[in-house]
């Protein structure tokens, strides 16, 4: 085992502090919502999402997993990312009521299926840069349901359905870790983010012209992982 330095052991341990300073954003986000600050709370929970892009790149810059093996950065980042995409954006939905009765019942699915997508081993391939299944962005569908005013019959059948999606093997790509066109999908989903956020702050037109400009980016995503995976499931024939 390598030596290191302290000045790098102390480096790659800020960059885990780094990480893990997700849940305080997480923890000022529900106290937002029970203070029943819907959209102020929904602001802060995407405001995770700005740690989770730029982590790994920093853990990979300072060498993290060969500094610090005795930390597991890959399973602090499943802890944090459960509940930063998963559990509060369905408590989410119940604190703000988008979802059938019983809202219970039907928040239960995708935690359940979350959990099941997050235990599996080969939900994210790495070196090809892809989810397997619907990668549980569960957040940024709650911001467009809540954006756009979906009706809890509506809100209640999506979620459902993307619930399901998490257990097909569909590939989906994992824009920090897809090798092709990566500064343009950081620079769509970047893009697509500050538009997201700024729509929460408006009303009216404005807020649905924002909506539908921040929507460009998700459905060339969608699009473009589904092509990729049909390809690839072509070539496995």
């Amino acid at each position: 085992m390598a030596n290191y330095p302290l000045s790098a052991r102390i480096k790659a341990f800020l960059v885990h502090c780094y990480t893990a300073s997700t849940m305080i954003i997480l923890l000022v986000a529900m106290s937002l919502l029970l203070n029943d600050q819907l959209t102020a709370a929904l602001f802060v929970m995407l405001l995770n999402i700005v740690i989770d892009a730029t982590d790994g790149f920093l853990a990979r810059r300072f060498k993290v997993k060969q500094v610090l093996p005795q930390f597991d950065g890959r399973t602090m980042d499943d802890c944090i990312d459960y509940v930063a995409y998963v559990f509060l954006p369905i408590v989410f939905l119940l604190k703000a009521e988008m979802l059938l009765q019983p809202a219970i019942l039907f928040g239960a699915f995708p935690l359940i299926a979350s959990a099941f997508g997050f235990a599996r081993s080969d939900a994210k391939l790495d070196d090809d840069g892809f989810f397997v299944g619907f990668p549980s962005y569960w957040n940024i569908v709650v911001a467009y349901l809540y954006l756009t005013g979906a009706s809890p019959l509506i809100s209640t059948l999506i979620l459902l359905l993307l619930a399901a999606l998490v257990f097909v093997p569909t590939r989906y790509i994992y824009i920090t870790r897809f090798p092709r066109f990566k500064e343009w999908h950081f620079a769509g989903a970047s893009i697509s983010g500050v538009l997201m956020l700024a729509a929460l702050w408006v009303s009216g037109p404005l807020r649905m012209w924002l909506v539908a400009l921040s929507l460009i980016y998700p459905i060339y995503y969608t699009i473009y992982s589904l092509m990729l995976d049909w390809q690839a499931r072509r070539a496995m024939r």
